[in-house]
């Protein structure tokens, strides 16, 4: 196939979207269409060479892989290293014992099944994932051993002809289910090959059915077209859309007509343009990595600082790696042996004999809800022989408390949901899908345990402001149904008055969100210990006002049976919150408490509860 420059333009623009949306998504909120606009590429630049195998009867199963091992593989190996020796110098055990989860997965070509089971791509928690955008290498490789083997076959037994117009029934089937499960399923939609299959056949369409263009005038046209569409879905395109829905049609028929355009205007030809669509293999490479490191040590890099060194890291993978003639069956090799030691640091928890005993636990292991039961009634004592004394409610923000009731006097009757909102009216998404086990664990709490015992106190903590909510009777419609956030403290505010109307004989203790650090405590102070160079740990953040507590506290305000408590005096002042405490973290991530910190707050909550009860006698 004859060096198309108009298709290394159009990686240019694919890779410069994908950038920029990594670096501020207000910039381009739909940057990611580069990745769509890639597979396009792909299945164009792969049909071409199955299909001129096949009509010369000189396909090579072999050769194919080859090739492709010897075009993708030895960056991305190089990148994997490179993290993994940073890494055992700069990372905590956790993150460390992460990354050689990641880098595994993504040498093996299957860590889009990680990224999808463990975070969605737009979560929070995809920033501290410096190999999430391999996701789309992993797919694309699958496709790779998929695709020409089902065409192999099927050679044997049909036409060049008929295999195409196979070819289209295929990728309009794949399109209908991909609308279908972008609703249904969105991160599964997002990471798995099968809806994302139309794209890249779409690109192979472009190959068998060229259009005829003689002159010019039409294939200018036609590539402004194309342009203007991918430009035009990275600016009004957002991670709220279901993707890859039917607006993915956007920057991929975008990607189709410049390929069928064939044109060599300056507006893909442009030296500027041919210089990144060479390198933009090794730029998406190393940009997310750069952006991960940016994130984690809070270093404020500016969009230039940002853009110079991926251009910097580039070059040099592109001119000292991938243009390098390296044999397949070494680079396998390279690969098998880079595993061994990789696989040893996933056994050996992160290389955790690198830090102290301490340090070297794992965030769960610090997490004071430990093996707590979750989603059955329970008791902190279970032996006891007194009656309950409280019912404890709430998602894992709540069981972080339970180490703490373990060793006191308290028998109390808990309802413990992980990632559950305790709102009868209302489902919760989990990673863009209702949690089916948590709306009828609520059901069940609502209909039953409520009901029983109708003076017994409920305790009532949970991460009020940390999900994404919509109504029940849109159950089974898609996820554009979710509560516009605007109106999350209204629907909050309604749901606990939902709770009181039923618990008027009862007191109801609101435990309210509290201050969380704004750096990964635990895994900096394990870092610590490795490097001087390592992220500064402070023991004191500033202490900020938390706008759902506010909704909190007026509702306990109009009722004489409900309380609010703020946990965040258990640990801070009127102006800071103690993060550290003789080298002890409060938090084992950003969010949750260690057993220390939970018995800190633990105390509090209680002691409150002792004088609000007190004073009512």
């Amino acid at each position: 196939m004859n060096f198309r420059k108009d298709i290394n333009g159009l990686r240019a623009y694919a890779v410069l979207a994908v950038m920029l949306f990594h670096f501020n998504k207000e910039w381009l909120p739909g940057g990611f269409i580069g990745v769509d606009v890639f597979f396009v590429i792909s299945g164009y630049l792969m049909t071409g060479v199955i299909f001129r195998g096949l009509t010369s009867q000189s396909f090579s199963l072999l050769k194919f892989y080859a090739a492709r091992i010897r075009r993708i593989i030895p960056a991305l190996l190089v990148l994997v290293i490179i993290l993994i020796i940073l890494g055992y110098l700069f990372l905590g055990p956790a993150s460390y014992r992460n990354l050689s989860k990641e880098s595994i997965r993504s040498l093996l070509f299957i860590s889009n099944f990680l990224y999808w089971r463990d975070t969605g791509y737009f979560d929070l928690g995809a920033m501290s994932k410096p190999l999430l955008h391999t996701w789309s290498l992993s797919v694309e490789w699958q496709f790779y051993i998929i695709y020409p083997i089902i065409l192999a076959i099927l050679a044997k037994f049909l036409s060049i002809m008929t295999l195409k117009r196979i070819l289209i029934v295929i990728t309009l089937i794949s399109l209908g289910l991909t609308i279908y499960f972008s609703y249904q399923s969105p991160t599964a939609a997002y990471f798995l090959l099968p809806t994302r299959i139309w794209e890249m056949l779409l690109g192979g369409l472009a190959f068998l059915y060229p259009f005829n263009l003689s002159k010019n005038k039409p294939r200018y046209i036609l590539e402004i077209l194309g342009i203007a569409l991918i430009v035009l879905s990275a600016f009004i395109i957002s991670e709220r859309m279901p993707w890859p829905g039917y607006m993915a049609l956007l920057p991929t028929i975008g990607a189709f007509i410049i390929i069928q355009a064939n044109g060599q205007s300056l507006l893909t030809t442009n030296i500027a343009f041919q210089k990144i669509g060479l390198w933009s293999y090794s730029l998406y490479l190393y940009h997310w990595p750069l952006i991960f490191i940016n994130h984690r040590y809070n270093l404020h890099m500016n969009v230039w600082t940002f853009l110079t060194l991926s251009f910097l890291l580039a070059t040099a993978s592109y001119y000292l790696i991938e243009l390098r003639k390296w044999q397949a069956k070494f680079i396998l090799i390279a690969v098998i042996i880079t595993l061994i030691p990789i696989y040893g640091i996933y056994k050996t928890k992160g290389a955790e004999f690198r830090v102290s005993g301490k340090h070297g636990l794992t965030a769960a292991q610090m997490y004071g809800g430990g093996l707590f039961p979750q989603y059955q009634e329970a008791y902190t004592l279970i032996n006891s022989e007194y009656p309950a004394k409280y019912l404890m409610i709430g998602d894992s923000v709540s069981r972080q408390y339970a180490s703490f009731l373990m060793n006191q006097p308290y028998n109390i009757r808990t309802l413990y949901a992980d990632a559950c909102m305790f709102t009868p009216n209302y489902s919760v998404y989990i990673k863009t899908q209702i949690s089916e086990t948590c709306s009828n664990f609520v059901d069940e709490f609502y209909d039953r345990f409520i009901k029983e015992n109708p003076k017994m106190p409920i305790i009532w903590a949970q991460n009020w402001n940390g999900y994404t909510l919509s109504p029940k009777e849109a159950k089974y419609k898609p996820y554009s149904t979710s509560i516009d956030p605007r109106e999350y403290s209204q629907v909050i505010y309604n749901e606990i008055k939902n709770m009181i109307t039923q618990s008027s004989d009862r007191n109801i203790y609101l435990i309210g969100a509290y201050v969380v650090p704004t750096y990964n405590i635990y895994e900096c102070l394990s870092a610590q210990e490795l490097s001087k160079f390592a992220e500064v740990c402070p023991e004191f953040i500033p202490r900020t006002n938390i706008e759902i507590n506010e909704i909190l506290k007026t509702i306990s305000n109009q009722y004489p049976n409900v309380y609010f408590i703020d946990p965040s005096n258990g640990y801070c002042n009127e102006k800071q919150c103690r993060m550290i405490t003789n080298n002890e973290p409060m938090f084992t991530d950003l969010i949750h408490l260690t057993t220390y910190g939970a018995d800190i707050i633990g105390s509090y909550i209680f002691n409150e509860i002792k004088k609000i009860e007190s004073k009512e006698q």
